[in-house]
């Protein structure tokens, strides 16, 4: 057989008799293609792999009982590598901005029993480190990633960050498409953030300080800025984080709303219908009509708000959608969050429709951006003392679902998202009321039900009971008269 098949051969990809390499317990090592012929180099291969792997988990368990937090790894099946808890990398960061981060490390180490006998001592030896709080990235430890980092300091950068964020902004966009939902992205989730920077200064740590001053610890706007400068920093190649990690912050919950029920968005299209101050501008009018359908349609339908323009009204009219199913088209609003629905959006309250006046079409005049027509929106529900935003009415329709036991999966694919944005962003809005409501129509509705009917059912078994009782006495009375007469005859 040629050395060079066997030196390049990767015994975890074998199988033998239907099982896979890694699904063989490693401590029968010997028992693996045993009865192979010893010339069978690939056999050999396999099992020194398993007895490795055999005596690396051998050697964690060792290391468990001396308390070392530092495990060995195979990262290859060449290689012995190094696992465990450190602190971040330089340009890295934790999750919800931890100091520290579960990493590999690869040392070098053969996976032979000389390499298993290093990397022990190496794990002791990290594990020292980290209890006396002296461990740091060297060379050795960082491998390929310690080529790339830069000593360039933020003190160092001759360019305004003004001029460090139009060149962001180019590589932004090699990225990202330029429509509607990419502007968005970068204008919210990017420039809102490099705005905090001073523009007229070079990078630097105070520059970086004056923008985190701006934000309050454990906010989520200091978490995000902090994601956002760490991004930027490395995109202008600084590798020293310090001042951005001291002002690091956990990620906070979002705090809950309270989402209307169905009687309060009722009120509140009453409320968003009355009449327009006699001060109003006549230019770009909206009427109290054309507020009710917009709102009526958000409500009924669980829209978001910038949907509303995207509205097929030419399918919704259509005779054939006996449902009343909107569909929506992109293309009116080049592009949708998340794109076209796979499936109509149906009423879940269909009387709705026609409480209010839905296939009665009064488009809101809203003329420029869509961003200019939802922000008119979220002013006529505030200036109309609605008493919630107009995405609110999404979360209401979500709930909605939930209480008239629509399966998840159709519920996300009424509202545009996947089952597990669904379950993470909308059930966290189902607060103690709502989950009552719920349980009431669910449980105490039913039971009510039962209840009923056990009534009913007790009545008709009462009334068995009673006719069997009669019919007791009767046969009764028949057997002592039967008892009587052949007592007689004897006598006789």
């Amino acid at each position: 057989m040629p050395s060079n098949a066997t030196s390049t051969y990767d015994p975890r990809k074998a199988e033998w008799e239907s099982i896979t390499i890694d699904q063989w317990e490693p401590s029968k090592w010997k028992q693996w293609k045993a009865k192979h012929p010893a010339s069978d180099e690939f056999a050999k291969i396999e099992r020194e792999y398993l007895r490795i792997k055999y005596a690396i988990q051998q050697a964690n368990s060792a290391l468990n009982l001396e308390k070392v937090k530092v495990k060995l790894k195979l990262t290859s099946h060449k290689t012995i590598g190094l696992q465990g808890t450190f602190p971040c990398r330089p340009g890295d960061i934790g999750k919800q901005g931890s100091p520290n981060k579960q990493y590999t490390i690869s040392c070098g180490f053969a996976a032979n029993d000389t390499g298993l006998k290093m990397a022990v001592l190496k794990a002791r030896e990290l594990d020292l480190l980290l209890i006396t709080k002296q461990f740091q990235w060297t060379a050795e430890l960082l491998g390929k990633q310690a080529q790339k980092i830069e000593p360039t300091a933020p003190e160092k950068s001759t360019k305004l960050i003004s001029e460090l964020i139009q060149e962001y902004e180019r590589q932004f966009w090699k990225t990202h498409e330029k429509n509607r939902q990419g502007i968005r992205t970068w204008e919210t989730h990017y420039l809102r953030h490099l705005k905090k920077l001073p523009p007229d200064i070079p990078m630097s740590a105070q520059a970086l300080e004056a923008a985190l001053e701006k934000t309050k610890p454990n906010t989520s706007s200091r978490f995000f800025l902090v994601w956002q400068l760490k991004k930027f920093c490395e995109f202008c190649g600084i590798t020293n984080f310090a001042t951005i990690y001291s002002y690091a912050t956990p990620k906070p919950h979002p705090t809950l709303r309270k989402v209307p029920t169905d009687e309060e968005i009722i009120q509140g299209f009453i409320k968003i219908g009355s009449p327009l101050s006699v001060y109003a501008s006549k230019e770009n009018l909206t009427e109290p009509e054309q507020w009710q359908w917009a709102y009526g349609m958000l409500a009924t339908y669980g829209l978001r708000p910038h949907e509303l323009f995207a509205v097929d009204i030419d399918a919704f009219m259509d005779t054939d959608n006996t449902f009343h199913l909107v569909k929506l088209n992109p293309s009116l609003t080049d592009g949708t969050k998340t794109g076209e629905r796979s499936c109509g959006i149906p009423p879940l309250h269909p009387h709705w429709v026609e409480l209010f006046d839905l296939k009665n079409i009064k488009l809101p005049c809203h003329t420029g951006t869509l961003n200019n027509k939802t922000a008119k929106l979220q002013v006529r529900f505030r200036n109309a003392e609605v008493g919630f935003k107009p995405y609110d009415l999404r979360h209401a329709y979500a709930i909605r679902g939930h209480r008239l036991r629509v399966p998840i999966k159709t519920m996300a694919d009424y509202m545009g998202h996947t089952v597990q944005e669904h379950t993470k962003t909308y059930q966290r809005w189902m607060n103690e009321d709502a989950n009552l409501a719920i349980y009431q129509e669910v449980v105490i509705h039913r039971q009510g039900t039962t209840k009923e009917a056990l009534q009913e059912r007790i009545k008709e078994l009462e009334a068995e009971n009673t006719a069997l009782k009669a019919e007791n006495a009767t046969l009764k009375g028949l057997l002592i008269k039967h008892q009587l007469g052949e007592l007689l005859n004897q006598e006789i």
